[in-house]
Protein backbone atom coordinates (compact mmCIF):
# COMPACT_ATOMS: atom_id res chain seq x y z
CA UNK A 1 0.00 0.00 0.00
CA UNK A 2 1.21 3.42 -0.85
CA UNK A 3 1.60 5.58 2.07
CA UNK A 4 1.77 9.07 0.17
CA UNK A 5 -1.42 9.71 -1.42
CA UNK A 6 -0.87 11.97 -4.59
CA UNK A 7 -3.39 14.45 -5.75
CA UNK A 8 -0.93 15.72 -8.58
CA UNK A 9 2.27 15.92 -9.16
CA UNK A 10 3.57 19.10 -9.77
CA UNK A 11 6.54 20.19 -12.41
CA UNK A 12 9.31 22.07 -9.67
CA UNK A 13 12.18 23.56 -9.64
CA UNK A 14 14.91 22.36 -7.57
CA UNK A 15 12.76 23.13 -4.41
CA UNK A 16 13.55 23.51 -0.81
CA UNK A 17 11.35 20.85 1.16
CA UNK A 18 10.49 22.71 4.17
CA UNK A 19 9.09 20.50 7.19
CA UNK A 20 7.24 21.17 10.57
CA UNK A 21 5.59 18.97 12.76
CA UNK A 22 3.08 18.94 15.76
CA UNK A 23 4.44 16.90 18.70
CA UNK A 24 6.71 16.93 20.86
CA UNK A 25 9.70 19.23 19.10
CA UNK A 26 6.60 21.66 19.16
CA UNK A 27 7.40 23.54 21.60
CA UNK A 28 5.56 27.06 21.81
CA UNK A 29 3.94 26.10 18.88
CA UNK A 30 7.28 27.30 16.98
CA UNK A 31 6.79 24.66 13.81
CA UNK A 32 2.95 24.55 13.28
CA UNK A 33 3.35 28.29 13.36
CA UNK A 34 5.85 29.04 11.31
CA UNK A 35 4.86 26.46 8.52
CA UNK A 36 0.84 27.27 8.74
CA UNK A 37 2.33 30.88 8.05
CA UNK A 38 3.79 29.86 5.29
CA UNK A 39 1.57 28.15 3.81
CA UNK A 40 -1.47 30.77 3.76
CA UNK A 41 0.96 34.13 3.20
CA UNK A 42 2.47 32.06 0.06
CA UNK A 43 -0.90 30.09 -0.87
CA UNK A 44 0.41 27.12 -1.13
CA UNK A 45 -1.18 24.41 -2.76
CA UNK A 46 -1.95 21.17 -1.03
CA UNK A 47 -0.98 18.00 -3.39
CA UNK A 48 -0.01 15.18 -1.26
CA UNK A 49 -0.68 13.43 2.14
CA UNK A 50 0.49 10.64 4.43
CA UNK A 51 -1.79 8.22 5.30
CA UNK A 52 -2.17 8.01 8.94
CA UNK A 53 -3.15 4.37 10.05
CA UNK A 54 0.88 2.93 9.49
CA UNK A 55 2.47 5.90 11.65
CA UNK A 56 -0.44 7.15 14.38
CA UNK A 57 -1.96 5.53 17.56
CA UNK A 58 -5.50 6.49 16.53
CA UNK A 59 -6.97 6.54 20.10
CA UNK A 60 -4.68 8.98 20.89
CA UNK A 61 -4.97 11.08 17.57
CA UNK A 62 -8.56 10.98 17.40
CA UNK A 63 -10.54 11.45 13.86
CA UNK A 64 -13.19 14.47 14.16
CA UNK A 65 -16.64 14.14 12.91
CA UNK A 66 -19.73 16.15 12.62
CA UNK A 67 -22.92 15.00 13.38
CA UNK A 68 -26.35 16.84 13.26
CA UNK A 69 -29.33 14.84 13.89
CA UNK A 70 -28.32 11.55 14.08
CA UNK A 71 -26.38 11.73 10.95
CA UNK A 72 -22.90 12.14 10.26
CA UNK A 73 -21.88 14.54 7.73
CA UNK A 74 -18.13 14.76 8.12
CA UNK A 75 -15.07 12.42 9.03
CA UNK A 76 -11.93 14.18 9.35
CA UNK A 77 -8.55 12.78 9.99
CA UNK A 78 -5.84 14.57 11.72
CA UNK A 79 -3.53 16.46 8.26
CA UNK A 80 -0.39 14.81 7.26
CA UNK A 81 0.32 17.28 4.06
CA UNK A 82 2.54 18.12 1.35
CA UNK A 83 2.31 21.70 0.16
CA UNK A 84 3.65 22.99 -3.49
CA UNK A 85 4.85 26.80 -4.32
CA UNK A 86 6.15 28.28 -7.57
CA UNK A 87 8.48 30.48 -7.14
CA UNK A 88 9.52 32.37 -10.30
CA UNK A 89 12.01 34.30 -8.76
CA UNK A 90 14.13 31.39 -6.70
CA UNK A 91 13.92 27.83 -6.06
CA UNK A 92 10.44 26.68 -5.63
CA UNK A 93 8.99 24.93 -2.33
CA UNK A 94 7.61 21.99 -1.02
CA UNK A 95 6.61 22.41 2.49
CA UNK A 96 5.52 19.75 4.83
CA UNK A 97 2.50 20.56 8.25
CA UNK A 98 2.31 17.09 9.65
CA UNK A 99 2.18 15.30 13.40
CA UNK A 100 5.47 13.64 14.54
CA UNK A 101 4.84 10.03 14.07
CA UNK A 102 4.33 7.07 16.79
CA UNK A 103 5.50 3.99 15.16
CA UNK A 104 7.68 3.25 12.02
CA UNK A 105 10.68 6.04 12.42
CA UNK A 106 12.71 4.33 9.69
CA UNK A 107 9.51 3.93 6.88
CA UNK A 108 8.54 7.66 7.72
CA UNK A 109 12.00 8.96 7.15
CA UNK A 110 12.35 7.40 3.93
CA UNK A 111 8.66 8.54 2.39
CA UNK A 112 10.61 12.34 2.51
CA UNK A 113 13.36 10.88 1.02
CA UNK A 114 12.09 9.25 -1.74
CA UNK A 115 9.76 12.32 -2.30
CA UNK A 116 12.52 14.51 -2.35
CA UNK A 117 14.44 12.27 -4.77
CA UNK A 118 11.26 12.21 -6.61
CA UNK A 119 11.33 15.55 -7.21
CA UNK A 120 14.71 16.52 -7.08
CA UNK A 121 14.64 18.27 -3.94
CA UNK A 122 18.15 20.66 -3.41
CA UNK A 123 17.78 20.70 0.10
CA UNK A 124 15.68 20.00 3.23
CA UNK A 125 14.97 21.86 6.47
CA UNK A 126 13.32 20.78 9.19
CA UNK A 127 11.70 23.37 11.68
CA UNK A 128 11.69 22.77 15.76
CA UNK A 129 10.95 24.64 18.52
CA UNK A 130 12.24 23.77 22.45
CA UNK A 131 11.88 25.46 25.87
CA UNK A 132 14.81 26.81 26.77
CA UNK A 133 16.63 28.55 30.02
CA UNK A 134 16.89 31.76 27.89
CA UNK A 135 15.38 35.12 29.18
CA UNK A 136 12.46 36.92 26.75
CA UNK A 137 14.18 39.87 27.50
CA UNK A 138 17.16 39.03 25.60
CA UNK A 139 17.07 39.00 21.18
CA UNK A 140 15.28 35.09 20.51
CA UNK A 141 17.71 32.18 19.73
CA UNK A 142 17.55 30.08 16.67
CA UNK A 143 20.27 27.26 16.17
CA UNK A 144 21.02 24.79 13.62
CA UNK A 145 22.23 21.19 12.91
CA UNK A 146 23.36 19.78 9.91
CA UNK A 147 24.42 16.82 8.20
CA UNK A 148 27.09 17.87 5.91
CA UNK A 149 30.12 20.09 6.60
CA UNK A 150 29.22 21.94 3.54
CA UNK A 151 26.71 23.74 5.48
CA UNK A 152 28.67 24.96 8.46
CA UNK A 153 29.82 28.57 6.76
CA UNK A 154 26.21 29.59 5.95
CA UNK A 155 25.05 28.96 9.34
CA UNK A 156 27.66 31.03 11.11
CA UNK A 157 26.93 33.67 8.29
CA UNK A 158 22.92 34.12 9.17
CA UNK A 159 23.98 34.16 12.92
CA UNK A 160 22.56 30.86 13.43
CA UNK A 161 24.03 29.22 16.88
CA UNK A 162 25.23 25.70 16.03
CA UNK A 163 23.38 23.17 18.39
CA UNK A 164 24.88 21.94 21.34
CA UNK A 165 22.53 18.71 22.30
CA UNK A 166 22.29 15.47 24.19
CA UNK A 167 19.56 13.72 25.17
CA UNK A 168 16.00 11.94 23.60
CA UNK A 169 16.30 12.89 20.05
CA UNK A 170 12.92 13.89 17.49
CA UNK A 171 11.88 13.00 14.25
CA UNK A 172 14.08 15.93 12.77
CA UNK A 173 17.06 13.76 13.34
CA UNK A 174 16.08 10.88 12.19
CA UNK A 175 15.44 12.64 8.64
CA UNK A 176 18.65 14.31 8.56
CA UNK A 177 20.53 10.94 9.06
CA UNK A 178 18.82 9.23 6.46
CA UNK A 179 18.88 12.50 3.64
CA UNK A 180 22.93 11.83 4.99
CA UNK A 181 22.77 8.67 3.54
CA UNK A 182 21.37 9.30 0.63
CA UNK A 183 23.59 12.42 -0.49
CA UNK A 184 20.71 14.87 0.37
CA UNK A 185 21.65 18.36 2.01
CA UNK A 186 19.69 18.49 5.32
CA UNK A 187 19.47 21.64 8.03
CA UNK A 188 16.98 21.39 11.06
CA UNK A 189 16.38 25.05 12.25
CA UNK A 190 14.95 25.77 16.06
CA UNK A 191 13.94 28.39 17.91
CA UNK A 192 14.31 28.74 21.24
CA UNK A 193 11.45 30.02 23.95
CA UNK A 194 11.97 30.75 27.45
CA UNK A 195 10.55 28.11 29.60
CA UNK A 196 8.18 30.15 31.73
CA UNK A 197 6.34 31.24 28.79
CA UNK A 198 4.34 28.35 28.23
CA UNK A 199 2.33 29.44 24.99
CA UNK A 200 2.37 29.90 21.01
CA UNK A 201 5.47 32.82 20.98
CA UNK A 202 5.50 34.72 18.06
CA UNK A 203 8.19 36.73 18.77
CA UNK A 204 10.53 33.23 18.51
CA UNK A 205 8.62 32.17 15.73
CA UNK A 206 9.17 35.31 13.32
CA UNK A 207 13.09 35.00 13.92
CA UNK A 208 13.29 31.82 12.70
CA UNK A 209 10.89 32.54 9.99
CA UNK A 210 13.64 35.73 9.39
CA UNK A 211 16.69 33.00 9.38
CA UNK A 212 14.93 30.62 7.19
CA UNK A 213 13.43 33.31 4.50
CA UNK A 214 17.34 35.31 4.60
CA UNK A 215 18.56 31.39 3.64
CA UNK A 216 16.39 30.10 1.08
CA UNK A 217 16.28 34.23 -0.45
CA UNK A 218 12.96 34.27 -0.56
CA UNK A 219 11.04 37.26 -1.00
CA UNK A 220 8.29 37.26 2.18
CA UNK A 221 6.82 40.42 3.70
CA UNK A 222 7.36 39.91 7.68
CA UNK A 223 6.11 43.63 8.71
CA UNK A 224 2.85 42.15 9.98
CA UNK A 225 4.43 39.09 11.94
CA UNK A 226 6.87 41.49 13.44
CA UNK A 227 3.89 44.07 14.76
CA UNK A 228 2.45 41.02 16.12
CA UNK A 229 5.92 39.88 17.84
CA UNK A 230 6.21 43.27 19.24
CA UNK A 231 2.78 43.59 20.55
CA UNK A 232 3.33 39.77 22.03
CA UNK A 233 6.43 41.31 23.77
CA UNK A 234 4.54 44.11 25.21
CA UNK A 235 2.31 41.81 26.81
CA UNK A 236 4.07 39.51 28.23
CA UNK A 237 6.68 42.73 30.09
CA UNK A 238 3.33 43.84 31.21
CA UNK A 239 2.44 40.45 33.11
CA UNK A 240 5.74 39.89 34.36
CA UNK A 241 5.77 43.89 35.78
CA UNK A 242 2.76 42.26 37.84
CA UNK A 243 4.41 39.32 39.23
CA UNK A 244 7.60 40.56 41.74
CA UNK A 245 8.27 36.48 42.34
CA UNK A 246 9.00 36.06 38.06
CA UNK A 247 10.63 39.25 38.07
CA UNK A 248 13.55 38.14 40.58
CA UNK A 249 13.16 34.41 38.39
CA UNK A 250 13.87 36.26 35.36
CA UNK A 251 16.88 38.61 37.00
CA UNK A 252 18.60 35.87 37.87
CA UNK A 253 18.21 34.21 34.46
CA UNK A 254 19.75 37.25 32.99
CA UNK A 255 22.77 37.29 35.07
CA UNK A 256 23.33 33.64 34.58
CA UNK A 257 23.05 33.87 30.51
CA UNK A 258 25.29 36.97 30.26
CA UNK A 259 27.93 34.91 31.58
CA UNK A 260 27.39 31.79 29.46
CA UNK A 261 26.32 31.17 25.92
CA UNK A 262 25.63 27.13 26.97
CA UNK A 263 22.02 26.04 26.67
CA UNK A 264 20.42 24.04 28.91
CA UNK A 265 17.87 21.63 27.43
CA UNK A 266 15.20 21.15 30.37
CA UNK A 267 13.93 17.48 30.29
CA UNK A 268 10.16 16.91 30.68
CA UNK A 269 10.17 16.24 34.40
CA UNK A 270 12.36 19.58 35.07
CA UNK A 271 10.02 21.47 33.14
CA UNK A 272 7.15 19.78 35.44
CA UNK A 273 8.73 20.67 38.11
CA UNK A 274 8.74 24.83 37.50
CA UNK A 275 5.41 25.06 37.85
CA UNK A 276 5.69 28.34 39.60
CA UNK A 277 8.27 30.07 38.03
CA UNK A 278 5.77 29.30 34.49
CA UNK A 279 3.14 32.14 33.22
CA UNK A 280 0.43 30.96 30.82
CA UNK A 281 -0.50 33.74 28.64
CA UNK A 282 -3.64 32.34 26.44
CA UNK A 283 -5.79 35.02 28.14
CA UNK A 284 -3.93 37.86 26.64
CA UNK A 285 -3.34 35.95 23.35
CA UNK A 286 -7.21 35.72 22.92
CA UNK A 287 -7.77 39.21 23.50
CA UNK A 288 -5.26 39.70 20.90
CA UNK A 289 -6.99 37.54 18.55
CA UNK A 290 -10.42 39.31 19.57
CA UNK A 291 -8.55 42.74 18.66
CA UNK A 292 -6.82 41.37 15.54
CA UNK A 293 -10.90 40.50 14.37
CA UNK A 294 -12.08 43.75 15.45
CA UNK A 295 -9.59 45.71 12.83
Amino acid sequence: MEEIIYSEKPNLHKPYLIIGFEGWPNAAEISSFTLQYLIDHLKARKFASVLLENFYQLSSLRPMATIKEGKLLELKFPGNHFYYVKNPLSRDLILFYGIEPHFHWHIFADLFLDLAEMFDVHQIFTVGGTYDYIPHTYPPVVSALFNHEDLRQKIVELGLELTEYSGPISIHTFILEKAKKRGKKAVSLWGHAPQYLQTKNIKVACSVLKKLVDWIKMELDLSELENASHYFEQQVNHLVDQDPKLQEVISKLEEVYKGSRNFLQPSQKEEGAKEDKVVYIQAFLKKMEDEDKKN
